[in-house]
């Protein structure tokens, strides 16, 4: 009798034929077409028991949905979301909580968004990046749509049912002019706190660190006026006067560190004085037009964006046809605040504007070494503009860039290493008329629409800027701040101010 098999040796080639089989199985089922490849897998699950059906559910899921995410190498992963726009890595967050951990701890790749979508140095290292690119998003899309403006006008009628001619902003407080009166308000609440009258028809005024006040006259003299500013009021008082101008004075500017003002008028002339004596010290008088910008750009110790040379105050003049810088040593051999102020026509910038006819475009600005103003020529009504930015350097002379803007501007009213903020002509079809551009690309970030307002002057004075330090980050944008201010007929003001954008997403 023949001994029986081993069951090992039985189970092993019953193993061998299902293998054969498998493959023969598996061979054959390549060759059937889709239709048929589905048919014969649903008849196999229909002999399938329900153990067998789940088991083969849990296998079927982890092939089928494998997170080909959470297997990338970080640094691999890191590269492929640099490509990715905000709203869609903001979006992939919520995918799922593996998703939203991976890429929530992708510092580098938030760092960078928020410095493509306008945030500056941030200095500290503390930050949260993606909150912060979540916070920027919301202010970018708020500054597209307009709603990151709030507006509201302001009856000045306390000084003139005439048009508001001068203001400006300093530190908390908007001071306007109409005629020969003044009001001040503060800007947290924009509650009339000092009115005073002044001798003389104020064509321009500046003030500083709401202590002192400036004022340009039509009759061509200057007046200074110390300032008593405290919560619930404001008084003023004389302080000196300054006559040395035949024209209509058009721009001020003043710095009480190194005791100086310096004056611009249609007498095409630039004057420095000595703040505290009254003392005329020089006068420019290079220009071939009215002067209508003027700023003093003084060293005080420290390098700041607005310093052109360690060791040297400077100033800028602007006619529609030159840009002039002047520069001279702050130190000198008598020890005076404002320094070698003898040197200051030895070394001359000059920036030609090649203007046509009377047409310029005022607004003019020194910041880290680059000058940049607005050039452009005029267009028939229904054409489009050709404005441009233009950046050039003080030290090599030469053009840095050229900002294409392709439209119309009346004003540069400011600019920063990130963003410019520029003012077009009126429309009254409700469009932007003040634009928040890129300064790198020229693309337009946003904006919104503001009333018309008269030119009093040519340098626009009814119209000033408030805080700026936004336009070299969005980072130091804050709630409540204002923008701009116009003054406007009928004795109004129109102020705009920042929105809180995370109080609108709240409320």
């Amino acid at each position: 009798m023949e001994s029986a098999e081993r069951p090992g040796a039985i189970n092993k080639r019953d193993d061998e034929d299902f293998q054969k089989w498998l493959e023969e199985m598996c061979q054959k089922f390549k060759c059937l077409s889709p239709k048929q490849q589905f048919t014969t897998f649903n008849a196999f699950l229909q002999q399938c028991s329900p153990n067998q059906r789940y088991s083969i559910s849990k296998t079927i899921s982890n092939i089928l949905y494998q997170d080909i995410l959470i297997s990338l190498p970080t640094e691999l992963l890191e590269q492929i979301c640099h490509y990715i726009d905000t709203k869609s890595l903001i979006s992939a967050c919520c995918v799922s909580k593996d998703w939203n951990g991976l890429i929530s701890s992708l510092t580098d790749v938030w760092r960078r968004k928020c410095y493509q979508m306008g945030i500056g140095t941030v200095l500290h290292n503390s930050v949260n990046w993606k909150v912060l690119c979540l916070a920027t998003l919301k202010q970018i899309e708020g500054l597209h749509n307009g709603s990151a403006f709030h507006h509201r006008d302001i009856q000045a009628t306390c000084l003139s049912l005439e048009q508001v001619t001068g203001l400006d902003y300093c530190k908390g407080y908007l001071i306007a002019s109409a005629d020969d009166q003044v009001g001040i308000w503060r800007t947290d609440d924009y509650v009339l706190i000092g009115l005073f009258s002044v001798p003389k028809r104020i064509s321009c005024l500046k003030m500083q660190d709401a202590k002192m006040l400036v004022f340009g006259h039509s009759s061509g003299h200057i007046t200074t006026w110390s300032l008593d500013v405290c919560r619930d009021s404001c008084q003023a008082s004389l302080r000196r006067e300054y006559y040395g101008h035949t024209g209509v004075i058009m721009s001020i500017c003043l710095s009480t560190e190194i005791d100086l003002i310096l004056s611009g008028a249609t007498d095409f002339m630039a004057k420095i004085w000595c703040l505290s004596t009254g003392t005329l010290i020089k006068t420019i008088s290079c220009h071939s037009h009215w002067v209508i910008q003027v700023t003093l750009l003084p060293a005080l110790g420290c390098v700041n964006n607005r310093t052109l040379y360690e060791g040297k105050h400077s100033l800028l003049t602007k006619t529609r046809d030159h840009v002039r810088i002047f520069s001279w040593p702050k130190e000198s051999s008598d020890g005076s605040k404002f320094g070698d102020i003898n040197e200051v026509e030895n070394s001359v910038i000059e920036i030609p504007l090649n203007p046509v006819h009377n047409f310029c475009t005022p607004g003019c600005y020194v910041q880290n070494g680059k000058v940049s103003y607005i050039k452009q020529s005029m267009v028939k009504d229904d054409e489009d503009g050709n404005a441009q930015i233009v950046l050039e350097s003080l030290a090599t002379r030469t053009r840095i860039s050229e900002v294409y803007l392709k439209r119309k501007v009346r004003k540069l009213l400011a600019i920063g290493e990130k963003f410019a903020l520029i003012l077009l002509p009126h429309s009254h079809m409700n469009k932007y008329n003040l634009l928040v551009i890129e300064v790198s690309s020229g693309n337009v970030i946003g904006g919104c629409h503001l009333p018309h307002s008269s030119s009093t002057t040519p340098d626009l004075a009814q119209v000033v800027v408030g805080e700026t330090q936004w336009l070299d980050g969005l980072e130091q944008l804050k709630p409540h701040d204002m923008v701009i201010a116009l003054g406007m007929l009928n004795g109004q003001i129109r102020v705009v101010t920042w929105r809180d954008m995370k109080e609108k997403l709240t409320g």
